[in-house]
């Protein structure tokens, strides 16, 4: 997360082997603002903090220490934390109760999930052209982005944004970018949407299709560094509780032949970083104007799929953040050739954290906090668990708690379904009469409580019209849930446990929760002449400063 071939490594760890026009100091000198963001999916603080200082100095987050600022301490102020509420906060500074974006899926009428982001009027758009297929939009985006503010002020920037899901690259570029894509697995292409245009751009294809994908897999994925990860992994490889993806395994080497789903299997590897800062550089090389600003908003999503699967403990989540670390620095050393040392700024953090798998929550050597307890971690500064809890099913629960609603209301369809944390209800149950709307609320309350995993259990309705200030798990609820959101009740889990991300069901960990292991991420700001270099901000920071960053940088 064997030393490996020369030649795998140039491939694999980034686009450092293929030529970029050098800009002329000249020019530099009269380019526009040139912003990079990157939000890393899955980042948390507490990894940060651990692992960062043992990476090597010719890495790039290394780099990034030296030259600018890390706040070490970010924090969401909302309980969900997931990808599509944490990548929609950073980019509008806005909770999710303003920005309607309260979790990553919505049950559908068929008792299943779909993305939030779904849109029935939106098609999908590949290299092809137009397809029939249902795309994705902002469209239930409630408030303006960073890259709305930048396209209002100035009308001829460029923005592109780009990430191995939707979900990861759609708030990145707003209503109107120049580019908004990301990968398709059931196409094994990268893909838009007509809600952002009528076409892919040029520049996306040959990097962005099968065949450049298909080579990315041509070599198993093995260690980068085996002594680096052997030194510092407080468990073995093919820890217990680890996911099989399709068929993928769970120990070195990963080969993607052997894998069910070689698309899928691709995102769950540093290969598919790879990808996105190989479409990065096509951007920056074929889209770049530089006498425009330019917004370029990357999200790194390999480091979820990752966590999710093999944990954060395991071999695959070492050696993911040793390969991030060198890929970031290359991709750094591109934007010094196209743009020079001075002419690049940078922000980049987290969309949220992650917790162990339950297998490994007890093993002592991986939890030095814990100190011998066996409850919460007690003195720990991110609320890590110490004991195991597990996972739970949302699919099992849901049945559960529509067989418990016939039983004391009759025959009928009254749970819609849970999307992680929500529990939503039929438009039937949503019409009964109080009385039997309030027993069917009672009934699945207790239904929930009787689940180990579950800390607590809060009736929406019962959110103040006004959030309180503070960290109380009712005023980061508050701040989490949008009016009119449609969701009956939040279950809240506790620490260690987690709604089961379904990768591999019954395996692997998750993230969601309102705790500080899943609410505080890390953020390094590089701007070379108007942030400090080498500082270290220890207190805690609101994550609304990442979108003020970005906007100070744009010059905004």
């Amino acid at each position: 997360m064997r030393s490996i071939a020369l030649a795998f490594g140039i491939f694999a760890l980034g686009c450092s082997s293929r030529p970029v026009a050098p800009t002329t100091p000249a020019h530099a000198e009269r380019a526009a603002p040139l912003v990079v963001t990157i939000v890393v999916d899955q980042f948390a603080a507490w990894i940060a903090d651990e692992r960062l200082a043992l990476l090597p100095p010719d890495g790039g987050f290394a780099r990034l220490r030296r030259e600018g600022t890390w706040y070490r301490h970010v924090r969401f102020a909302h309980a969900a934390t997931d990808t599509a509420p944490g990548h929609s906060s950073l980019y509008t500074g806005q909770a999710p109760r303003e920005s309607g974006i309260l979790a990553n899926e919505l049950p559908d009428e068929h008792g299943g999930r779909v993305s939030i982001l779904r849109d029935e009027t939106a098609h999908l758009v590949t290299d092809e052209g137009v397809t029939d297929a249902v795309g994705s939009s902002i469209a239930r985006l409630r408030v303006e982005t960073l890259a709305d503010a930048l396209r209002a002020r100035s009308p001829d920037a460029v923005i592109v944004s780009l990430s191995l899901k939707d979900r990861g690259a759609i708030f990145g570029g707003g209503r109107h970018p120049t580019a908004t894509v990301w990968f398709d697995p059931g196409r094994d292409r990268f893909v838009t949407s007509t809600a952002f245009g009528q076409s892919l751009p040029s520049w996306v294809s040959p990097d962005g299709m099968p065949a450049a994908l298909t080579a990315l897999r041509a070599t198993p994925w093995t260690l980068l560094d085996e002594p680096w990860v052997r030194a510092h992994a407080a468990t073995p490889d093919a820890q217990p509780g680890e996911g099989d993806l399709d068929g993928w395994g769970t120990t070195f080497p990963h080969d993607f032949t052997r894998a069910r789903r070689p698309a899928g299997a691709l995102r769950a590897s540093p290969m598919g970083d790879t990808a996105v800062l190989r479409l990065a550089e096509d951007a920056l090389t074929s889209a770049r104007n530089p006498r425009a600003p330019m917004l370029l908003a990357l999200s790194l999503s390999s480091n979820d799929y990752i966590g999710h699967l093999f944990g954060p403990d395991s071999w695959e989540a070492w050696d993911q953040l040793r390969r991030l670390d060198a890929s970031l620095g290359r991709f750094f050393a591109r934007l010094d050739t196209l743009a020079g040392r001075d002419g690049w700024s940078l922000v980049l953090s987290a969309d949220h954290g992650i917790t162990a798998l339950p297998e490994v929550a007890t093993v002592a050597a991986a939890r030095p906090w814990c100190d011998g307890a066996t409850a919460r971690g007690g003195g720990d500064a991110y609320e890590r668990p110490c004991g195991a809890l597990g996972r739970l099913d949302s699919d099992e629960v849901a049945r559960e708690l529509q067989a418990s609603a016939v039983r004391v209301l009759g025959a009928g369809e009254w749970v819609r379904g849970i999307a992680d944390p929500y529990v939503y209800l039929t438009a039937a149950a949503e019409a009964l009469p109080t009385a039997r709307r309030e027993l069917l609320q009672a009934t699945l309350t207790a239904r929930l409580r009787e689940h180990p995993e579950i800390e607590r259990v809060i009736d929406t309705r019962t959110v103040l019209a006004r959030c309180a200030e503070g960290e109380s798990v009712e005023a980061l609820l508050c701040r989490a849930i949008p009016d009119h959101n449609g969701a009956a009740l939040y279950a809240q889990t506790r620490a260690g446990a987690f709604f089961d991300a379904g990768y591999a069901l019954g395996r692997g960990t998750s993230h969601g929760s309102p705790y500080l292991f899943d609410r505080t991420v890390p953020m390094l700001v590089r701007a070379p002449g108007r942030e400090p270099a080498g500082r270290e901000v220890m207190e805690p920071t609101s994550y609304t400063e990442f979108r003020r960053q970005a906007e100070r940088l744009l010059g905004m």
